[in-house]
């Protein structure tokens, strides 16, 4: 026997039934973004540079989190984290869900990772379209600047330092190819740079009202 899970966003306060999952319990957690993380996506018959993510888990003791009597709290590590040029998601932005355990407790995901279950183990899948139009998203709506072109330069010399280890066996066919694609690879990369800054943002109602995590927040 099989069990289907579907998820639905989780932003602290909005309370889930659903069928208990063999899996242990976890904590929430935030998405951290640094101004260095992008991944080149081929998206739309074209490539892009989409955002990449941490988390912060809300454990007390760990990374400044605190603990109280209504659990752990991480406005103050949030904080920091904001201060030291990360952003911090605000869980308005619908990108966590939780699931209830069979173990009690929740276990917190990404929304776009489905998990089934088969007997009592738990198999996971990731609706990758649906993730990458999310992080689309987050840069239309303004929520993450486009990448910086000293990022993608750094990320261009990388591919540069492969290609010239390579070029003196490029005689080799294989190796050839290798070269043909780390080129086309290095194009990409530029055509995905001016098409991210060509996207035209998304009028401002279209975001939540808090962009970014605040001191105030009491998500719980």
């Amino acid at each position: 026997m099989s069990t289907t899970f579907t998820p639905s966003a989780w932003t602290g306060t909005k309370q889930q039934t659903a069928p208990s999952l063999n899996i242990k319990p976890n904590s929430a957690f935030y998405l951290l973004h640094s101004p260095f993380q992008w991944e080149l996506v081929e998206m739309n018959d074209g490539h892009i540079w989409l955002p990449q993510f941490g988390q912060l888990y809300e454990i007390a003791g760990v990374n400044g989190i605190e603990e109280t009597p209504q659990g752990p709290d991480s406005r103050v590590a949030r904080m920091k984290l904001q201060e030291s040029g990360q952003t911090v998601l605000d869980r308005e932005y619908g990108y966590i869900t939780r699931y209830e355990t069979k173990y009690g407790g929740y276990y917190y995901t990404m929304k776009w990772d489905l998990p089934k279950q088969i007997g009592k183990k738990v198999y996971w899948n990731t609706d990758t379209d649906e993730y990458n139009k999310w992080r689309l998203s987050l840069v239309t709506m303004g929520v993450i600047d486009p990448p910086e072109i000293e990022v993608i330069h750094s990320k261009v010399n990388i591919l540069n330092r492969k290609i010239d280890r390579k070029l003196k066996f490029q005689h080799i066919p294989e190796v050839k190819k290798e070269i043909d694609d780390l080129y086309a690879l290095k194009k990409q990369m530029q055509t995905a740079y001016d098409s991210i800054h060509q996207i035209e943002t998304e009028p401002a109602a279209a975001t939540p009202k808090k962009k970014r995590t605040k001191k105030s927040d009491t998500d719980a």
